[in-house]
């Protein structure tokens, strides 16, 4: 084996590609991880998942040329794939909607105890996993607006007798609720 050979003693990849694959795909985890914890209120945290998506676009540059550089120059692949594999699985989690429904689960009980006896608040609280900016009385149930969304308030709403108004948000303001689980709904205020 000569000086300039690019690989190592076993024939594999440089250490520098090695490193570089592996700190490459620690950061997909990472960005990956921001945009499944973007997904955990009943609506989308945009601002968070914007930025994470764009930056797992950036790392995709990055992964393709690694990978290119892999399979040219060290004829392998197999550090390159797990970025794929955990934005793919990522993907999946987030289209299954499951940050949500385990953020629900978890807070559950938190958010029915506070409903049981509701009383308005405008101090910001954590209820379960949720960041609750505002705790509403609404007839007969509690409205809890969370943390999140773009310029719209979102949260979830415990309505045992129903939700007034089921879909989109009028645009004179009023709260489009959406069906999220049993007598809980998801809703959008419009700003």
């Amino acid at each position: 084996m000569t000086d300039d050979d690019p690989t190592t003693e076993r024939g594999g990849p440089a250490s520098w590609w090695k490193v570089t694959a592996i700190v490459a795909a620690v950061l997909v985890a990472l960005t990956c991880g921001v945009i499944v914890w973007s997904f955990m209120p009943p609506v989308v945290y945009f601002p968070f998942f914007a930025l994470a998506a764009s930056v797992l676009l950036g790392l995709g540059g990055v992964w393709l040329i690694l990978s290119l550089i892999g399979w040219m120059k060290y004829k392998t692949l197999r550090l390159s794939t797990i970025a794929p594999v955990i934005v793919l699985v990522t993907g999946a989690l987030v289209t299954l909607s499951v940050p949500s429904r385990v953020a629900f689960a978890l807070s559950k009980d938190s958010l029915e105890a506070v409903a049981a006896d509701c009383q308005k608040s405008l101090d910001n609280q954590t209820i379960g996993v949720y960041r609750v900016l505002q705790v509403w009385p609404v007839g007969n149930g509690c409205r809890f607006h969370i943390e999140g969304g773009l310029i719209d308030s979102i949260g979830l709403a415990y309505l045992p007798d129903g939700a007034p108004y089921l879909g989109k948000p009028r645009r004179d303001g009023e709260i489009g609720y959406q069906e999220f689980d049993g007598d809980w709904y998801s809703f959008v205020q419009a700003f």
